[in-house]
């Protein structure tokens, strides 16, 4: 299931969607349709790669929980649950395993608040792709947050889950294992509604602390009505999300398993 829903998500999300239209149009060129489809295409590019409908897009989700700017407002809690990004491994041109923009700012954000109130830091992810081998991703995750000066027994790694559904799983039993119940989940902002949906069913109970905010303030220039390379990510992201938040409900109102 985990496999066939990585080869759906490669599908459905961007630029797959756009090469497959224009792939329908080559093969179908002499029908009318197709020529009509072009032009979809070509405007659904242009359209969600502008500014206005990415900052529409995003908007709603890092709006969803505001920043844990004082932990201390939260009340009790037992533990700090961090999910993970991307990790990079030390290999080919690559000196030193480091961490993509994404999961160094979720790591700063638990280092954060950690500081405020020193609670056990559990780093939940592991390996994703199943066609290449495990490169010890938690860990080189685990490793920044010891860098930064947290010491390596308030840290708790979780290894085995593949996505944000599996994190909740896996996370709640650390948690039960311990005996801790409150605790701050620590993700994009972007990612918190999802994570959010799926861990308070799964793991609860969860308090957002969301961090790695990308929308500020909404200023129109003309240029932003151009498509951006960085708008091609933040549209796929965005999609990704949605999809996502889909998936889970069903998943957790309508599933048996």
């Amino acid at each position: 299931m985990f496999l066939l829903k990585q080869f759906l998500k490669a599908l459905l999300l961007p630029p797959m969607p756009w090469l497959l239209m224009l792939l329908a149009v080559l093969i179908f060129w002499r029908r009318t349709w197709a020529h009509k489809l072009l032009c979809v295409t070509f405007l659904l590019i242009l359209v969600l790669h502008s500014g206005p409908v990415n900052y529409a897009l995003r908007y709603p989700l890092e709006s969803s929980y505001p920043p844990l700017i004082d932990p201390t407002q939260a009340g009790s809690y037992d533990a700090i649950v961090v999910l993970t990004s991307g990790s990079i491994a030390a290999e080919g041109l690559v000196p030193f395993p480091s961490v993509d923009e994404h999961m160094f700012r979720r790591l700063d954000e638990a280092w954060r608040l950690y500081r405020i109130r020193r609670k056990p830091i559990i780093v939940s992810g592991g390996h994703v792709d199943p066609f290449i081998p495990a490169k010890d991703e938690n860990r080189i995750a685990r490793e920044f947050l010891i860098r930064w000066g947290v010491p390596k027994g308030d840290i708790i790694g979780e290894e085995e889950s593949r996505d944000t559904f599996e994190s909740a799983v896996e996370s709640q039993k650390i948690l039960a294992q311990h005996g801790w119940k409150r605790y701050l989940l620590v993700t994009s902002a972007l990612h918190m509604p999802r994570s959010m949906l799926v861990f308070s069913r799964r793991a609860p109970e969860p308090i957002p602390a969301p961090g790695d905010f990308s929308v500020g303030k909404f200023e129109l220039t003309p240029f932003d009505f151009f498509p951006k390379e960085g708008a091609a990510a933040k549209i796929s992201a965005s999609i990704h999300e949605y999809i996502g938040l889909v998936n889970y409900y069903l998943r957790l109102n309508f599933a048996t398993g």
